[in-house]
């Protein structure tokens, strides 16, 4: 929650900007075969069905979207793979949309995920957490320039 106008707007320039850098834990099922990886597609947004669609390749209306990941655990006998995720774009549902189309989708996402392993994990709601900011300031930023080169974070998993 922002204390007024000026900072919200402020910090939506820098998001929009990309001088704020975003990262999050994510458990998805399946071993990924590369445990560190920078991930390009193209998102299209459908606003009436509220999803979005994932292309490997440029299409009219789609947006490139730029995800890094590094595998931080695995469990091979439950089939899981805990994730570190940088997004280097931010775009709507990018990370849930962008790892279910690489065929890793996180558990208890009910939109782009797994109904059976949702019902497996028991898992109601996506394990897909934010845990840090980096702020980056390239432009100016005001009475908030106090955040340039810190850091915003909990504890991880």
């Amino acid at each position: 929650m922002v204390k007024n106008e000026k900072a919200l707007q402020i910090l939506l320039e820098k998001f929009k900007n990309r001088e704020i850098d975003k990262y999050y834990t994510a458990t998805v099922y399946g071993i990924l075969p590369k445990k560190q990886a920078r991930l390009e597609a193209y998102l299209f947004k459908d606003s009436k069905k509220s999803l979005v669609y994932i292309s490997d390749i440029p299409k009219k209306g789609y947006q490139k979207i730029i995800t890094s990941y590094k595998v931080i655990n695995e469990d091979k006998k439950n089939n899981t793979s805990i994730l570190d995720i940088k997004l280097e774009t931010g775009r709507t549902h990018q990370i849930r949309a962008h790892l279910a189309h690489i065929g890793f989708p996180i558990i208890g996402d009910g939109k782009y995920g797994i109904n059976a392993v949702n019902k497996k994990f028991h898992q109601k709601y996506q394990m897909l957490t934010s845990y840090k900011l980096k702020f980056n300031f390239s432009s100016d930023s005001g009475f908030l320039e106090y955040l340039d080169k810190k850091e915003i974070s909990i504890n991880k998993i």
